[in-house]
């Protein structure tokens, strides 16, 4: 293991945490880190990125966007090269409506320029989207099917904390955080016990 290249993070802890390698090299702690591409400590900052990363391949094929080529081929391009980029690691999300519809307005936006349609001409947005879904509504698809697909892998530990809540500690004053728990009852309709069911 590379001391200097590796780093943690420590959760539910008042106290700070110290780690060392066996030869005594002390681990540096963060608050946030990048891990296979997406942040781990914040929803907004990984979607600040997906969306950055996601109009960059987006406006690389303006040409293509541009041309007369058919609206069927541009929209497979488009979740291919384009959507696939702003969803990386969506499954694993904690939006807010906020956020949701943060996400939903750029995706407009952007098959605004994959279909040539500029600020001036008038569409409705479903003229727009057609048969396309929202994209929050293909990202609460994707969470709940990933936490199923994990929740049911019981001897891997990610099945134990899908349902994970804290259950040590103080609770800071104000409004709690939404945890990946509260997301899923959310997209669900169903409370703890009865996602478990669900998810068998």
């Amino acid at each position: 293991m590379n001391a200097s290249k590796t780093k943690f993070m420590s959760f539910n802890h008042n106290q700070q945490i110290s780690i060392q390698t066996n030869n005594g090299t002390k681990l540096e702690e963060v608050s946030d880190f990048k891990y296979l591409g997406a942040w781990m400590a914040s929803t907004e900052k990984d979607v600040k990125t997906r969306k950055a990363a996601a109009w960059r391949a987006c406006n690389s094929l303006n040409k293509i966007w541009r041309s007369t080529l058919p609206k069927k081929f541009k929209s497979r391009l488009f979740a291919a090269t384009v959507e696939s980029v702003l969803t990386y690691g969506c499954e694993a999300w904690i939006m807010s409506p906020r956020l949701c519809k943060e996400l939903d307005g750029c995706y407009t936006r952007m098959l605004r320029t994959v279909y040539n349609i500029n600020w001036k001409q008038h569409i409705t947005n479903k003229e727009l989207y057609g048969d396309l879904p929202k994209l929050s509504q293909k990202i609460r698809e994707r969470r709940t099917r990933f936490a199923g697909h994990a929740y049911r892998s019981k001897n891997e530990p990610v099945a134990k904390l899908i349902h994970w809540t804290p259950k040590h500690g103080n609770r800071k004053p104000g409004r709690p955080p939404l945890t990946y728990v509260d997301v899923l009852k959310q997209d669900t309709g169903l409370d703890v016990m009865d996602l478990g069911m669900a998810m068998q």
